[in-house]
């Protein structure tokens, strides 16, 4: 008989006897809470990932222009989403169908959507190393995700985060993490909760949403300055 030493490396799959579902977006279990985190991080910049496999940790450092200068944040102030005990990292591209596409003139909102559907239907899923997309974001050359939407779905031992958007704004990509525990943070040490993060960008849009659009490209990429709501500024 031969025997091995080292730790095993075959992982483990489910038994019978297993009683916990596993937390993630393939397979969400019963009872467990989605929130949207849109308000915060909706064109943020994901500008570096940070792995640790023996402690176990992943931290994402988003950069919030428009949320930063709304509350008057110094420059280099940065969001960061930190998991602990991560579980799984995965990563994910769409190879666009090079077929043609195109919406009839004087279509309805209800028809262009139902055409778009269909069309993102013909796209290709595409599996990525995760080491490998670490390495490509980069803020030194502009490699940054540009987070369109995120999503947070947790249960009584754990969470799992959803970000979806572009990488060099071109390639559109899914983000899935599941860990133990996520921690938002600022960069300069403040601490949010669930709520008060959600409150950080609702602050925002309901000042944006107050103001008189002058042109299509009036959007947080190209704002004027904003004179933050009563109480919208951080210490």
């Amino acid at each position: 008989m031969i025997q091995r030493e080292g730790s095993p490396t075959l992982k483990r799959g489910p038994t019978t006897d297993d009683d916990t579902a596993v937390l993630d977006w393939a397979n969400l279990p019963q009872g467990a809470q989605t929130e949207y985190l849109d308000a915060s991080l909706h064109d943020a910049h994901v500008v570096s990932i940070r792995s640790d496999l023996l402690k176990r940790r992943v931290s994402i450092h988003c950069d919030v222009e428009h949320l930063r200068e709304f509350h008057r944040l110094p420059e280099g102030f940065q969001l960061i989403l930190a998991l602990e005990g991560v579980q799984s990292a995965r990563v994910f591209r769409y190879s666009i169908w090079p077929g043609e596409f195109s919406v009839p003139s004087g279509a309805s909102r209800e028809e262009e959507s139902r055409l778009v559907l269909e069309y993102q239907a013909k796209w290709r899923e595409e599996s990525l190393s995760w080491a490998e997309f670490e390495k490509a974001i980069t803020r030194e050359c502009e490699q940054i995700l540009d987070i369109a939407d995120a999503a947070l779905a947790t249960s009584k031992d754990s969470v799992a985060l959803r970000l979806r958007g572009h990488l060099n704004y071109t390639v559109y990509h899914e983000v899935f993490l599941r860990a133990e525990k996520l921690t938002i943070s600022g960069s300069n040490g403040r601490i949010f909760g669930l709520k008060e993060f959600q409150e950080f960008g609702e602050a925002f849009w309901e000042a944006f949403s107050r103001r008189q659009p002058t042109t299509n490209n009036d959007f947080p990429g190209g704002l004027p300055p904003i004179t933050p709501a009563a109480g919208g500024g951080l210490a």
